[in-house]
């Protein structure tokens, strides 16, 4: 149906308004992708290091009592999944909400519990009919660290109280601006090293000398380093919520500008037409009256 100039050019200032939001939110993505991938990017060495020497204390000493080492068999499962508390972000959020149900299916002979850390993830598996024991919002800002630690805390409490039999995390893993990955990763129990990871200390030569005994250590690191490794895997998803969000409203000015240039096209098509025509009535009329 043709629309008239003025109908155009109302839809045309719609556009230009809604392209000052996504505008602004490409800029408040990019703002906070820079401060959280330079984080995600610094703690990686770090937690990668302490992952060994956990394992490493985990296979060096079997005498070792802390609960959170024992091995029990995974009749019941605890999954936290990690995505956001907003939409806006692309396939961010549908790529974890899928691995989710993948690994669900791939553990359909275990009772397998959801702990959702997002507003998203958490309506989206409730409306799946998962059970979801625990929501968290995404913790960010101030509150990133003393929220992480409340939510390892409550992960370890439920371990060692013999509520689940293992502990498992999804999280997109930041790789660059456009790409992340839903990643899983075994949280509890701490796991032993395999057979490369002892291959690889041994060509190293990495020796560990434990002060004042194998259990004091295990004890005093264990917290942290699960502690960190939450914290690690909630700032690599965070990376790579505000990267996707960043690219989402980049496409979004992109394809305003593409509609906004076919509109004024469209309308100045239909301005010249309404012209046109009026100047065709003026002259039929003049020539009315001539004769």
């Amino acid at each position: 149906m043709p629309q008239s100039p003025r109908e155009i050019l109302r839809r045309i200032r719609g556009i230009k308004s809604t392209q000052q939001i996504t505008k602004a939110m490409e800029m408040v993505a990019a703002v906070k992708l820079n401060r959280i991938r330079l984080q995600a990017e610094q703690s990686r060495p770090y937690v990668d290091r302490m992952k060994t020497i956990m394992c490493a204390l985990r296979s060096s000493a079997d005498e070792l009592t802390d609960p959170l080492f024992v091995q029990r068999p995974e009749a019941r499962v605890l999954l936290v999944v990690i995505t956001s508390d907003r939409g806006l972000c692309g396939t961010f959020n549908v790529n974890v909400i899928n691995a989710a149900k993948n690994f669900i299916e791939q553990h359909a002979d275990k009772q397998v519990s959801i702990v959702a850390i997002g507003r998203k993830g958490n309506d989206a598996l409730s409306k799946l009919g998962c059970k979801v024991e625990r929501f968290f919002p995404v913790p960010w800002g101030a509150t990133l660290e003393s929220d992480t630690r409340t939510i390892s805390i409550y992960l370890m409490e439920a371990f060692t109280a013999e509520e689940t039999d293992g502990v498992y995390i999804l999280y997109s893993h930041f790789a660059n601006v456009l790409r992340y990955l839903p990643t899983c990763i075994k949280y509890l129990p701490i796991p032993p090293l395999t057979a490369q990871e002892r291959r690889d200390l041994l060509r190293l030569s990495a020796d560990f000398l434990i002060e004042p005994s194998f259990e004091m250590v295990a004890n005093q690191l264990t917290p942290r380093y699960l502690e960190t490794s939450l914290y690690h895997c909630i700032v690599e998803s965070l990376a790579s919520e505000y990267a996707a969000r960043m690219v989402s409203m980049r496409n979004a000015n992109d394809n305003a500008e593409e509609v906004i240039r076919d509109l004024t096209l469209t309308y100045n098509k239909a301005r010249q037409a309404s012209i046109t025509k009026e100047l065709i009535d003026i002259i039929g009329g003049v020539e009315a009256l001539k004769g």
